[in-house]
């Protein structure tokens, strides 16, 4: 019987196995013997966890429009439409009394299930607590692969987290020249650099490298190139 835990590296991957096991452990909680205050701090750390990520976001978000406003008025282009941001929109903030080490905790429960005498591969399965099987990963090969959609005519980018811990991702706004643009530990990001001036059309360039323990790893991704209008 498989017995490895599978807590995911990253963020993401973390936030889909709390609300994976929120949604399915009740099913298996009389067969487990677990009790209503394990199902409750579970739903805590799920909430203060989702609460971290999303704020966060907003504020990454509005950092860096912030970050495009200040270029703006102190590099130009002179016809810019130099518009303050709109303050951030954070999420609304659990009302239950959060706690720290949420995976310290998390960690020996799913421990705890797989020690139990009901316990069964396929309720391993079926909580996603099996940890996959197969062959590491060379991280000197990694190499991010980036997607696009928009969103009110802003690029937003996206890419696969591959187990590393985060993204560094850097634009090229039409200068000819890459600067950092942010690192996301998400595995998405809206580029809220001011769009060109109405009627006009602009190439921005992007590229991307994966990041491991504040390490860049692996290989940068091939250019994106994209055509944004005013």
């Amino acid at each position: 019987m498989t017995t490895n835990t599978a807590i995911p590296r990253d963020d993401t991957g973390k936030l889909a196995l709390l609300q994976h096991l929120d949604l399915n452990l009740p099913n298996y909680a009389v067969a487990l013997e677990i009790s209503t205050d394990d199902l409750a701090q579970l739903k805590i750390g799920l909430e203060g966890f989702d609460y971290s990520l999303k704020a966060q976001d907003a504020a990454n978000n509005y950092n860096n429009a912030l970050y495009a406003f200040k270029r703006a008025l102190r590099d130009g282009p002179n016809n810019a439409n130099v518009v303050p941001p709109p303050l951030p929109i954070f999420p609304t903030l659990p009302t239950s009394t959060l706690y720290a080490n949420i995976f310290g905790f998390v960690g020996p429960l799913i421990t705890r299930i797989k020690k139990h005498k009901n316990y069964t591969e396929a309720i391993g399965k079926a909580l996603n607590i099996i940890a996959t099987q197969g062959s590491d990963v060379d991280i000197s090969t990694l190499q991010p692969v980036l997607s696009i959609d928009f969103q009110g005519g802003h690029p937003v980018l996206h890419w696969k987290s591959n187990s590393t811990d985060s993204l560094e991702l850097e634009a090229d706004h039409g200068t000819g020249n890459f600067s950092l643009l942010t690192i996301q530990h998400i595995t998405s990001f809206q580029d809220n650099t001011e769009l060109p001036a109405s009627g006009t059309a602009v190439i921005w360039k992007y590229r991307a490298i994966y990041r491991i323990r504040d390490l860049q790893v692996g290989h940068w991704s091939q250019v994106l190139e994209v055509g944004v209008k005013g």
